[in-house]
């Protein structure tokens, strides 16, 4: 009976503790545009494709469009092995609780990286050049429902088994 005990008590702690899963990310940043930091302006030519690329992304309707816009950015720039998207157009749909939007436009890859020069300012003062934006990238959240399926049916047959523990134990 103490072993049947002992087993049952080793098989529930190892049931409580194996379904908690704890995951952390953390990251830094410094902003460099702030007034502490002093940086010189770095200057890069885009090599411009001539075919058009288009990329897609879905999500339910409380998802922000602009995120969901983003995203098919993201998918179109993925599918085209590309660093920006240029002229970007986008097509948005709603059906029901989701939206669509497909976004099509030229891809482009930087190349030429170089310090600024004299003769770049030139271009600088005549608007011929542009300042890169960057964004934060988002992950629309998409159906995870596996994990949670998989957990239920793990938690299920642990409950069977230590019931059939208890009876056993009971009986024996």
């Amino acid at each position: 009976m103490k072993k049947q005990f002992l087993f049952f008590t080793i098989a529930a702690s190892a049931f409580l503790t194996s379904c908690s899963v704890s995951k952390k990310n953390i990251s830094k940043a410094m902003d460099i545009n702030g007034p502490s930091v002093i940086q010189k302006p770095t200057l890069v030519d885009l090599d411009v494709k001539e075919t058009k690329v288009s990329g897609m992304a879905t999500a339910k309707s409380n998802v922000p469009m602009e995120i969901v816009k983003e995203v098919a950015v993201k998918d179109a720039i993925k599918k085209a092995n590309a660093d920006v998207l240029i002229e970007q157009k986008f097509e948005t749909e709603t059906s029901g609780r989701l939206n669509t939007v497909t976004v099509k436009g030229f891809p482009a890859t930087y190349k030429n990286f170089r310090p600024i020069t004299t003769e770049d300012v030139e271009l600088l003062k005549v608007g011929a050049t542009q300042k890169a934006d960057i964004c934060e990238s988002h992950k629309v959240e998409q159906k995870k429902k596996l994990g949670f399926v998989t957990g239920v049916l793990i938690g299920f047959g642990s409950c069977v088994l230590l019931l059939t523990m208890l009876v056993v134990a009971a009986g024996g």
